[in-house]
C-alpha cells in the first residue's frame, strides 16, 4: 500500500515531482481507514466512451466484486471541477479517469494516490515504457494508462481525388494542398480550432518544443521557443491566408462543414475516429486515414493527441481491488473487445497484446475497409518522448483557448501563447512552486 503523505505545503514548497515521489498523497482522510479493501463496489467515474460496455463485461465475470460507474463530462467540460469538488467533500470515487495533461495537477492537489508499490511486474511489461510516461511523475506512479494517442491524418479521399492531390505527407506540401483545394473548390482542407490546446501542444511536441521543463529545482517555461514558434508560424499563415475553416472543436457549425464537404480533413488521435464515424455517418466510405505530415528535414516523430490514465483516488480505502480491476481493463482482451464492442471507441489500447483484439472489433467501412489499426500502430512508434505537462493545465489551457478565440479579432497565435504563459507564471508561483522563463 502507499506509504503517509508528506504536508501539502512541503509538497509545493519542494515544487517538483521529487517531492510527489517522497509518498502517496492524501486527500479528505487520507488512503483510508478501518480494514483493507472492504465490501461494497468499486466506484468509477470516467468519460471515456466504451467504459459502460466494458465495465459490465466485469461485472458479468466477477459478480462477487462489482464496479459501480457513472459517466461524467471531460475535464474542462466539467469533469475536473467535479472531481476536485468530490474530493475535498471526502467523497470522491475510487477510480477516475483522467486525461494525462490533467494528472499532474490532481498529483499535487492529493487527489490521486501514490499507487507505485501496487503495479504488478506483468502490468508493468505489458503496458511499456512508453506508455508509462504518461502516468508516473518524479519515477512514481500515479495513473495507469490506458491508451496512446499519435496524431493522425483522417480525411476525405474522394475529395481530394477528385481534385487530384495526393495526402500531405510534408507540412509544406499540406500548405499547398490547402491553398490550391481551396482555390479550385472552395473547400478547406482542415480546421483550425480555438478549444483545442491539445492539437496545438501535439503540434509542438512533433517539431520539438518543450513548454514546460524541470532544471535546477524550478519549473521552466517556454511557450514560444523556436520549435513552437514554426508551428505558431506556420499555422497563423494557414488562417491569414484563409485557406482553413475556423470553428470550436464538436461545434455544430463544424460538423455540419464536414458532412457536407466544404472540410475535407480532420487532425485528430485514434480516439477520434470512432467520434468521426459517429459525428458524420452519411459520408461513409469516404474517408480514409493517413499518417501525420512531418516537418521537411525533421525528426520522424509526431506528437500525441489526448490519452487516457486512470487514477486511484488517495480517499479510496479499496485500492488493490481497484488495482485488480485496473489490471484487467487493460490487459485483458475481453476487456478491449467490450470496451469496442459499442462502436463509440476506437482507442489505441496501450497494450500491444490487444491491438489485434482491438481492430478485430474496429468497423472500418467508413474508412473504406482500410486496416487503420495497423496504420496506428505504426505511427504510435514515431510517438515523441520526454513531452512534461504542467501542473495547471486546465488553468493553462484556459488561457491559451480565449487567446486562439480571438484569432478573429487580430490576435495572432504567438500572442495567444506567449499571454498564457505570462499568466501560468504567477499561477503557478501563487502555489509556492520556483518558476521561470526560458
Amino acid at each position: 500500500m502507499a506509504s503517509p503523505a508528506p504536508s501539502r505545503r512541503g509538497l509545493l514548497s519542494a515544487g517538483l515531482w521529487a517531492a510527489l515521489a517522497s509518498a502517496g498523497v492524501t486527500a479528505c482522510g487520507g488512503s483510508g481507514t478501518g480494514r483493507s479493501d472492504p465490501d461494497g463496489p468499486l466506484t468509477l467515474w470516467s468519460a471515456l466512451r466504451g467504459t459502460d460496455t466494458l465495465v459490465a463485461a466485469w461485472n458479468d465475470l466477477h459478480p462477487d466484486d462489482p464496479v459501480d460507474f457513472s459517466p461524467m463530462t471531460s475535464g474542462l467540460a466539467g469533469g475536473n471541477a467535479k472531481l476536485s469538488n468530490a474530493a475535498r467533500a471526502g467523497n470522491a470515487p475510487d477510480i477516475v479517469t483522467l486525461v494525462d495533461a490533467d494528472l499532474p495537477s490532481f498529483a499535487i492537489d492529493g487527489v490521486c494516490a501514490d499507487v507505485t508499490d501496487l503495479v504488478t511486474p506483468r502490468l508493468r511489461e505489458r503496458l511499456g515504457p512508453q506508455a508509462w510516461t504518461n502516468g508516473v511523475l518524479g519515477g512514481r506512479t500515479y495513473g495507469i494508462p490506458v491508451d496512446l494517442g499519435p496524431m493522425l491524418f483522417a480525411y476525405r479521399e474522394d475529395i481530394l481525388a477528385r481534385h487530384r492531390i495526393e495526402p500531405p505527407t510534408t507540412w509544406e506540401e499540406f500548405a499547398e494542398a490547402a491553398h490550391r483545394l481551396k482555390r479550385d473548390a472552395g473547400v478547406d482542407l482542415a480546421t483550425f480550432h480555438p478549444n483545442a490546446y491539445n492539437v496545438l501542444a501535439g503540434h509542438a511536441m512533433q517539431s520539438g518544443g518543450q513548454w514546460f521543463a524541470i532544471e535546477d529545482d524550478a519549473w521552466v517555461l517556454d511557450f514560444l521557443g523556436a520549435p513552437t514558434r514554426r508551428v505558431a508560424e506556420y499555422w497563423q499563415g494557414l488562417v491569414d491566408a484563409d485557406v482553413l475553416m475556423f470553428a470550436p472543436g464538436s461545434s455544430q457549425q463544424w460538423l455540419s462543414a464536414l458532412a457536407r464537404g466544404t472540410v475535407a480533413s480532420h487532425l485528430v488521435g485514434p480516439w477520434g475516429l470512432a467520434a468521426l464515424v459517429r459525428s458524420v455517418p452519411g459520408t461513409s466510405g469516404r474517408w480514409r486515414v493517413a499518417p501525420l505530415p512531418r516537418w521537411e528535414g525533421g525528426d520522424d516523430v509526431v506528437g500525441t493527441d489526448g490519452v487516457s490514465v486512470h487514477a486511484i483516488t488517495a480517499g479510496s480505502d479499496k485500492k488493490e481491488r481497484a488495482m485488480r480491476f485496473l489490471e484487467w481493463m487493460t490487459t485483458a482482451p475481453e476487456a478491449i473487445t467490450a470496451r469496442l464492442s459499442s462502436g463509440r471507441s476506437s482507442i489505441l489500447p496501450a497494450d500491444a497484446g490487444l491491438v489485434r483484439d482491438a481492430s478485430r472489433q474496429f468497423d472500418t467501412a467508413f474508412y473504406g475497409g482500410q486496416d487503420v489499426y495497423r496504420l496506428i500502430e505504426r505511427q504510435a512508434g514515431r510517438l515523441r518522448t520526454g513531452w512534461t505537462w504542467g501542473p495547471r493545465m486546465q488553468a493553462t489551457a484556459t488561457s491559451l483557448h480565449q487567446g486562439l478565440a480571438r484569432l478573429e479579432y487580430g490576435t495572432t497565435i504567438s500572442q495567444a501563447l506567449r499571454t498564457a504563459q505570462s499568466e501560468t507564471l504567477p499561477d503557478l508561483r501563487s502555489l509556492g512552486l520556483s518558476v521561470r522563463q526560458a
